[in-house]
């Protein structure tokens, strides 16, 4: 090997994404509250989980590295042996999925009562 190559270490690539680390409390660290009550950011929650499963795992685990490892795409590309570019097309689609379900989900509910909704679902 020559002496003049510096390498990096590795990543170590984990398929499951770390923990988000914890935010400090008090005023410095407040968020402002969103307008949203609860439930309807749990119920968002729930739909983005639901529709990330019905995407690839490939697609998931680049989400993963890109968003909660904070890998670069030409890490992420290594670790999976793709190029960059199709790194950044997967998430480019990916996001675009994602953006194109929640506004159909959001259109499908609007003017619909809990009632009205619950009728069409037993029918």
């Amino acid at each position: 090997m020559d002496t003049m190559t510096v390498t990096r270490p590795r990543r170590r690539v984990d398929p499951v994404p770390a923990a988000a680390p914890a935010r400090p409390r008090g005023r410095a660290g407040a968020r402002r509250r969103s307008a949203r009550p609860a439930l309807a950011v749990a119920a968002d929650r729930t739909r983005l989980a639901a529709a990330l499963e019905r995407r690839g795992a490939r697609a998931r685990l680049i989400l993963a590295l890109l968003l909660y490892e904070r890998l670069h795409s030409a890490e992420v590309a290594n670790a999976l042996r793709v190029s960059p570019r199709k790194v950044e097309r997967t998430y480019e689609v990916l996001l675009a999925q994602l953006r194109r379900s929640f506004a159909r989900g959001a259109s499908r509910t609007r003017g619909r009562t809990a009632a009205s909704s619950r009728l069409r679902k037993a029918a």
